[in-house]
């Protein structure tokens, strides 16, 4: 009966979890990390470059390449798509989920195990976060496989050593993932669960040094190749995307209570249980009460850790704080699964509470469902450019000339036309702009729709007309080509630069 009730909760979990992260995964990419990094390994897999990530014709050495790697077996297998480079993250989130239950339930027990990782499942800024095609979702995978394994090593009578190297495995992953970070998130809790930790193994120098040798063996081949290639690799990748980044940053700064409201709020209703839990936790420190259990504690040691980490960065951005989730919803599973253990009318309260759970877990389940299915796909589009890419894209196959971004750079015009041939022309160099729109006999543009395009129409000469192709948004797109009756401007005297009939009717 026990063994078919298991069955059932792994079910259960399999399928709301498959369906929050790979229900509607063909979402429209949002600007602008996702068309970036969908790029870029679309660049790699057109030049036969497996080693060092290029972006339009340069090197890009922001990010370590094991996402892009990935991204580019899908692309191998299932073609160039959205889809198919959201499959990366989406089946990273759904991975974390599934390593979350397996090391509960080995842990604290089935219930527990099941309690935490429906919990992590059914957060919405888990999900969500989750889904995006970023390095966020990949590292939180490999950091929590890093400290699942790593726990399940140390926690007694004896180190494992398989759980061990699996760990350091993670850990090298994680490496290849994001970077240092890696070794950081996961080192800190498992030392220090050995010093706090009695029942804990503390492993001894050379198995120390056997973790760290491979934790740091399978990523250090492609950190060295890029140190030996650019001089200046390891300066502006350790210091300044690294080290800079966290202590001297100079972008994405914020406040240091950024991720309290992304915590509390993004993972409602569960984090209500942190009222408790805190409550309890200070009872804890009296020396009569009865501890918590070990996965408890260990799930908070790198709940706190991971919070404490990211809340202390300069740089903060929303998915950076996706590794501490899993083990904040581990940490209130195992409370909920402990505090019911504890209940004085034992029976008559797990009644009560499994059916407010399965009434909760129902209604949360049902609305992030809805969300994903219905107002997801609506809110990417906000941020995206594939429904106008999708009109030009085929006027775009045809058309061999020139393709023109201005006044920036936007990564969907070059993934979704599958072109690398673009200029970019920042609003300095509007007047070069201009003078390659004269020799071009028909270009397409993309042109920022708010003052920019007025703008641009304005300074247009009068030799020269835009037509708008597909519908509008904050990206204007369409032909700059010749008026009917022109000549080259070559062949031609000085012509009047009124503005054309298009910037005369916006402009009023």
């Amino acid at each position: 009966m026990e063994g078919r009730h298991s069955c059932l909760q792994s079910l259960i979990l399999i399928t709301v979890a498959g369906l929050l992260f790979f229900a509607r995964i063909d979402c429209a990419l949002q600007e602008p990390e996702e068309p970036r990094y969908a790029e870029i390994p679309r660049q790699m897999l057109d030049s036969d470059n497996f080693t060092v990530p290029y972006y339009h014709g340069l090197p890009y050495y922001d990010k370590p390449p094991l996402l892009y790697w990935l991204v580019m077996g899908c692309y191998a297998v299932f073609g160039v798509h959205d889809w198919s480079a959201k499959l990366v993250p989406s089946s990273a989130g759904f991975l974390t989920v599934l390593i979350a239950y397996l090391w509960g339930r080995k842990t604290a027990g089935q219930r527990a195990g099941f309690a935490g990782a429906m919990m992590l499942c059914l957060s919405g800024r888990f999900v969500y976060l989750g889904r995006l095609l970023t390095m966020n979702s990949l590292l939180c995978l490999c950091v929590v496989a890093t400290l699942t394994a790593g726990h399940l090593a140390v926690r007694g009578p004896r180190l494992r050593w398989r759980w061990w190297c699996v760990s350091a495995l993670a850990c090298a992953l994680g490496l290849l993932s994001k970077g240092p970070v890696a070794l950081v998130l996961a080192l800190v809790p498992l030392l220090a669960f050995q010093v706090l930790e009695r029942g804990a193994i503390r492993p001894r120098l050379l198995p120390w040094m056997g973790y760290v040798a491979l934790s740091i063996g399978p990523a250090f081949p492609w950190y060295l190749e890029l140190a030996r290639a650019e001089q200046g690799f390891l300066g502006y990748f350790l210091v300044k995307h690294n080290l800079l980044r966290y202590l001297s940053p100079f972008d994405h700064v914020k406040p240091v209570w950024f991720y309290f409201p992304e915590v509390c709020l993004g993972m409602l209703p569960w984090s209500l249980l942190l009222v408790p839990l805190v409550k309890q936790g200070f009872r804890r420190m009296l020396p009569s009460t009865e501890p918590w259990p070990a996965g408890l504690r260990f799930s908070l040691l790198a709940f706190v850790w991971c919070f404490v980490f990211f809340s202390l960065s300069g740089s903060k951005r929303a998915g950076y704080i996706l590794p501490a989730m899993p083990f904040l919803a581990m940490a209130l599973g195992n409370y909920l699964d402990w505090a019911l253990r504890r209940a004085g009318n034992l029976e008559t309260y797990r009644s009560k509470a499994a059916t407010g759970w399965a009434w909760c877990s129902a209604s949360t389940a049902a609305l992030l469902l809805a969300a994903v299915l219905v107002f997801l796909p609506g809110y990417a589009r906000r941020f995206s450019m594939r429904g106008q890419l999708e009109s030009a894209a085929e006027a775009s196959r045809a058309h061999h000339g020139l393709v023109v971004c201005y006044p920036r750079r936007w990564d969907s015009v070059s993934f979704y036309l599958q072109r690398t041939d673009m200029r970019i022309y920042t609003r300095a160099e509007e007047q070069r702009l201009l003078n390659d729109l004269e020799t071009s006999p028909r270009t397409m543009a993309f042109i920022k729709s708010d003052r920019f395009l007025p703008e641009f129409l304005q300074a247009l000469p009068a030799s020269l007309e835009f037509v708008p192709l597909g519908r509008p948004g904050q990206v204007a797109v369409g032909w700059v080509q010749r008026r009917r009756g022109t000549v080259p401007p070559q062949l031609a005297g000085p012509v009047d630069q009124a503005p054309p009939i298009e910037a005369q009717f916006l402009l009023k």
